[in-house]
C-alpha cells in the first residue's frame, strides 16, 4: 500500500468507500499536486463562468450558492475538506453555481479531462467517483426535504447534527463557522428566525451556543426532533468492482 500524504484527504475520504491499491492512492494525490490558498468569504469560481476545473479542498469550509434576480440567495452544498467541488456540474459547460469560500480555504484546483484520465488509468475508481457523487446527491435531496417539509426547528436541528456526523468526531462541541445570515441561506430561513430557532433549541436543553461555538447537550434529542435518519450519509457500499 502506497503511503498517504499527511494533507491527502481526497485520498482519506475515498478510503472510507473502499480500500485503495498503491496506483489508485497515487493517481488521487495527483489531483493534489498544486495547492492553492484562498481567503474567506471569498469566490473560487463565479455562478455562469466557464466550467473548467474541479477542486480538492484540503482545509476549510465552502459552499455552493446560486443567486436569484431580485438578490436572494440559496446555498446548495456545504463542502468539507476531503470533498471534490464541482462533481455535479461535470456534464455543462458554464458553472451553474458559485463556489465560495466560508474559512481560509486550501484547495487544488485541476482540469476537468483530468478524471477522463483517472478514469482510463483506475476502471475502480470511476465506481468511487460514482458512489461520492451519489453521496452528495443525496445529502442535496435531504436539504431539499428539510426546507420543503420541516419546521425551523426540525431544520436547524436536523442541520446541526448533520454536520457533527460529517466531522466525524466523538466530541460534542464544533465550531461553526457560519453566521446566522449563512445559515439562513442553507435552510431557507430568515437570520432573525434562525436566531429564535436557535433560542428554542437552547431553551429545550438541547444545545448551547456561544458565538460560531456549538455543543450538543443532547444529540438523542436533536435527532428525535428532527427526524433524523443518518442513512444518507453513509459511506459504505458492497456496489464498487473488487480489486
Amino acid at each position: 500500500m502506497a503511503q498517504v500524504l499527511p494533507s491527502s484527504c481526497i485520498v482519506h475520504q475515498f478510503q472510507k468507500f473502499a480500500e485503495l491499491t498503491e496506483s489508485e492512492i497515487t493517481l488521487l494525490q495527483a489531483l493534489e499536486k498544486d495547492p492553492r490558498k484562498y481567503d474567506s468569504d471569498q469566490p473560487m469560481v463565479t455562478e455562469g463562468g466557464k466550467g473548467e476545473r474541479f477542486f480538492t479542498l484540503q482545509s476549510g469550509w465552502a459552499c455552493a450558492t446560486r443567486t436569484l434576480a431580485d438578490g436572494q440567495r440559496q446555498i446548495l452544498d456545504i463542502f468539507l475538506p476531503g470533498q471534490i467541488l464541482g462533481l455535479r456540474e461535470i456534464c455543462f459547460d458554464r458553472n451553474l453555481s458559485e463556489f465560495r469560500t466560508l474559512t481560509e480555504v486550501k484547495a487544488c484546483p485541476f482540469p476537468r479531462q483530468r478524471l477522463t484520465e483517472i478514469f482510463d488509468q483506475a476502471p475502480r475508481l470511476t465506481d468511487l467517483f460514482f458512489l461520492i457523487l451519489a453521496r452528495e446527491q443525496s445529502m442535496l435531496i435531504e436539504r431539499v426535504i428539510n426546507i420543503g417539509r420541516r419546521s425551523a426547528v426540525e431544520r436547524l436541528a436536523h442541520f446541526i447534527v448533520e454536520i457533527k456526523l460529517r466531522l466525524n468526531i466523538e466530541a460534542d462541541h464544533f465550531t461553526l463557522p457560519m453566521n446566522q445570515t449563512i445559515i439562513g441561506d442553507t435552510l431557507s430561513l430568515s437570520s432573525v428566525h434562525v436566531s429564535r430557532t436557535f433560542k428554542v433549541l437552547r431553551d429545550k436543553g438541547l444545545l448551547e451556543t456561544s458565538g460560531g461555538d456549538i455543543r450538543i447537550c443532547d444529540l438523542d434529542g436533536l435527532i428525535e426532533i428532527s427526524g433524523f435518519d443518518r442513512h444518507y450519509l453513509e459511506s459504505h457500499s458492497n456496489w464498487a468492482r473488487q480489486d
